[in-house]
């Protein structure tokens, strides 16, 4: 049986401590996230055979910086490290005679932004 799985949204609330050099801002972040995630169970000769859905949350921690080339435009990367922990996800059957399925899933992702900032009005 071949498991997959597939994220659906990821959503994050983080604070950030920093120091500015001039047009540079190095930070440190950390918070709390929330992701939906999709399950999906296969067999080569019944298709699908179990799916899961599920919304798990986290704690996140990351570091970043940003530079100003002006006083309207910046440009920042950050790296950010999520870890959901490990949980038990309850499968539901697809097919017809199938006992309900539990799969234990760690989860932990890291993901790497980086961006434009364009500042408007006074």
């Amino acid at each position: 049986m071949a498991y997959h799985s597939k994220v659906k949204s990821l959503a994050r609330i983080t604070g950030r401590l920093g120091y500015a050099w001039g047009r540079f801002l190095g930070y440190l972040k950390g918070g709390g996230a929330w992701e939906h995630d999709d399950y999906w169970a296969t067999t080569i000769i019944l298709g699908t055979a179990y799916t899961a859905r599920e919304t798990r949350s986290a704690w996140t921690i990351g570091v970043g910086g940003e530079y100003a080339f002006t006083n309207v435009v910046s440009a920042f990367v950050e790296y950010n490290y999520f870890d959901f922990g490990t949980r038990q996800v309850a499968f539901t059957p697809q097919v017809v005679g199938l006992e309900p399925a539990f799969v234990d899933v760690k989860e932990t992702k890291s993901v790497v932004r980086a961006g434009l900032n364009f500042r408007f009005g006074g």
